[in-house]
């Protein structure tokens, strides 16, 4: 028992190396001897518990893919499109903000130059279709302005997110967290018909 809690505790020390080490220089320029070095590991050692950068990088978009699945459960449900939208965009920049693994996942999937393990944009296009769902029944219920498109909404949202990891925004006197929620208003005030507020 003892050795299992250990070798577990290993192979997620080395999960969050190789996400660091990913996340900050792509799937090419990322080398086993990169991530070992990271925490004071040998590269033989280390393919003790990965057989192959592949291997680590499938590891990483497996748990990616959970963090995802569990984002994209429609809390709200068709009820509270808005609030559900809302939720979804905070809790997206939340979980990039907090978690290398993901980051380290769409940054594999983001770059056209990397030969990474995982399908390209499979997990961003998730996310769109999570966004368009709700989009959707937005419209449907007179909340959102039938002249805005749908793919270019969750474009932007997306964008409000993913700008969350880079950090607090000390100019607008913002953390994180408040400035996705700052962002969000603005957003869901153009989004709203004339003449209807944001609220559901």
């Amino acid at each position: 028992m003892v050795r299992q809690d250990r070798a577990r505790r290993t192979r997620e020390r080395i999960l969050d190396a190789a996400a660091l080490e990913l996340a900050a220089n792509g799937y090419a320029r990322t080398t086993m001897q990169d991530v070992a070095g990271r925490i004071g590991m040998t590269k033989g050692a280390l393919y003790g518990h990965f057989a192959s950068k592949e291997v680590l990088a499938q590891a990483l978009t497996e748990h990616a893919q959970a963090a995802i699945d569990e984002l994209c459960a429609d809390r709200a449900g068709a009820a509270r499109p808005m609030e559900a939208l809302a939720g979804f965009t905070s809790a997206l920049g939340r979980c990039l903000h907090e978690d290398v693994r993901v980051r380290a996942v769409f940054r594999l999937q983001l770059d056209d130059r990397e030969a990474a393990p995982a399908p390209r944009g499979r997990l961003l296009g998730q996310l769109v279709e999570h966004l368009l769902g709700l989009l959707g029944r937005a419209r449907q219920q007179g909340l959102i302005s039938v002249e805005h498109d749908p793919e270019d909404v969750a474009q932007l949202l997306l964008a409000v997110a993913f700008t969350v990891h880079y950090g607090p925004f000390p100019r607008s006197g913002h953390d994180s967290a408040r400035w996705t929620a700052f962002a969000w208003g603005l957003v869901a005030g153009a989004l709203a018909p004339e003449g209807r507020g944001t609220t559901e």
